[in-house]
């Protein structure tokens, strides 16, 4: 007798002895199939389960609700095209937002119920408000591109001004580097930083056999942008002057890569033991390279092809802090002289 196994169909016996079954596969709800294998009612079923024709994942919120719209969210091509970096920021904004508002109609959100959400995080968390902002202005797109409502009750609430971030002057680096000389771990991280012009996330991913190679690639967590990277001499002493451990180049005791949160405390300790400012901080050494890339002449194309960034506007931000007097003689100098003017178009 032939027998055969059809995938994702989980089979075992209930408290009562009855013998059940199920389809069971990562990210879908588990559908009971009914009768015998292979028996008409059974395949139906199945192949209903193996083209996502299931019964709907139903949200603990009830129909209607923010709870609700959030669940058909996370199963849309919106949510999946995310990249993993927001899609963990979307759960993390929308954990307490749900604890608080999961149950309120998505109908029923007015404009003034909007601005009291994020108004009662802005008290507190002014930046942490703005994200929520964000992500729930993006919620509601999607709410209003799906028909569950007419128009969007957080377009064009007004952010909270925050603060930016420093960039680390040249005196300051200059006081770290005396600090931590090459061959020290700090130094390290402080070099990795300053010298590939990354975000802390994308830092921590990189690896030593990449920069055996001269140049750095990588894929960066919070866009998805594929750079290539020269590793810039300097760079390449730093990584030599510490002792191999493991493929990553901030690897921890055990050659494994670090954490985010680790990286920005290893800046800010060493940067406190240095007797710097607590402004500096590591993301303040990003947009130190790209004021130092700027005020040495690269374009914003070619600094835009060291950072990742898609649009020159926020090359210009993170570059507002170039050396605005440097900048403004090199380009007086590019103007030709009266006299040179003349002999150039003789009359």
């Amino acid at each position: 007798m032939t027998t055969f196994k059809l995938q994702y169909v989980h089979e075992f016996r209930d408290r009562h002895g009855k013998l059940r079954r199920y389809f069971r596969r990562a990210g879908c709800k588990p559908v009971p199939l009914p009768g015998r294998p292979g028996s008409i009612e059974f395949m139906s079923a199945y192949n209903a389960a193996m083209d996502g024709e299931g019964p709907p994942v139903q949200s603990r919120y009830g129909s209607g609700t923010l709870g609700a719209l959030w669940t058909d969210f996370c199963r849309s091509t919106a949510s999946i095209n995310l990249s993993t970096s927001s899609k963990n920021t979307y759960r993390l904004i929308m954990g307490p937002v749900l604890s608080a508002h999961g149950h309120r109609p998505v109908s029923g959100m007015k404009r003034e119920h909007a601005r009291a959400i994020i108004e009662a995080i802005g008290i507190a968390a002014p930046a942490q408000a703005n994200l929520t902002l964000k992500v729930l202005h993006r919620l509601m797109e999607f709410a209003v591109e799906n028909g569950w409502r007419g128009e969007n009750p957080f377009h064009k609430l007004t952010k909270y001004k925050l603060g930016k971030h420093h960039s680390w002057a040249d005196n300051e680096l200059a006081i770290f580097e005396n600090r931590w000389p090459l061959g020290s771990r700090e130094r390290l991280a402080y070099d990795l930083l300053l010298y590939t012009a990354q975000r802390v996330s994308d830092v921590i991913a990189l690896r030593r056999s990449d920069a055996i190679t001269g140049q750095f690639s990588l894929i960066q967590m919070k866009t998805g942008t594929s750079l290539i990277i020269p590793v810039h001499p300097d760079l390449q002493r730093s990584i030599h002057a510490v002792p191999k451990k493991g493929d990553f180049l901030l690897g921890d005791a055990w050659g494994r890569p670090i954490q985010r949160q680790s990286l920005t405390r290893i800046i800010r300790v060493a940067a406190k033991e240095a007797g710097l400012p607590s402004k500096c901080v590591a993301h303040g050494l990003r947009k130190a390279a790209l004021r130092r890339l700027a005020e040495n002449g690269a374009s914003d194309k070619e600094i835009a092809a060291i950072s990742g960034h898609r649009s020159m506007g926020e090359v210009q931000r993170y570059t507002e802090a170039a050396d605005q007097s440097g900048l403004a003689k090199r380009a007086m100098k590019r103007l030709p002289m009266n006299g040179e003017q003349k002999l150039a178009n003789p009359p």
